[in-house]
């Protein structure tokens, strides 16, 4: 970073003592310290220039990269808003799956029904048919 001061002036050009015409070495004198004076604030000047052109140099770069990662940012929000909404969707759908399953008391019910019914034990139409036959086929040999 580029610093600078500012000097107060070390000498006034015109003294009101001095009579015209004489010191024209001290009249060279003054000319040399305004020239010397000048030379300072061109330089001074040139090195405001050059801070300054640096500083919009690298503004403008900064203001590039921020643009780029601005956009990246808002990339990634759009993609997290969708799937967010896809999140969303499923939980709805798995909501309305859940309520169509069976309540534990409905469960309960069914349980006490098979418990008391005892489907284990019933007779299917094949098992009831070979019991008739058998039946019928033993009456008919005890008649004979």
């Amino acid at each position: 970073m580029v610093q600078f001061s500012i000097k107060p002036p070390q000498k006034k050009l015109i003294s009101k003592n001095k009579k015209p015409g004489v010191g024209s070495s001290d009249f060279s004198e003054r000319l040399n310290s305004l020239i010397d004076r000048i030379r300072i604030l061109e330089e001074r000047y040139t090195n405001l220039r050059t801070a300054t052109k640096i500083t919009e140099e690298n503004m403008i770069r900064k203001n590039k990269t921020l643009s780029t990662e601005i956009k990246t940012i808002l990339s990634d929000i759009s993609e997290l808003k969708r799937d967010v909404e896809e999140l969303k969707d499923k939980i709805i759908l798995i909501i309305k799956e859940l309520g169509s399953f069976a309540k534990k008391e409905d469960v309960k019910t069914l349980q006490r029904y098979i418990e008391l019914w005892q489907p284990l034990n019933f007779v299917t139409h094949n098992e009831l048919q070979e019991v008739i036959q058998e039946t019928i086929g033993a009456k008919l040999e005890k008649d004979k």
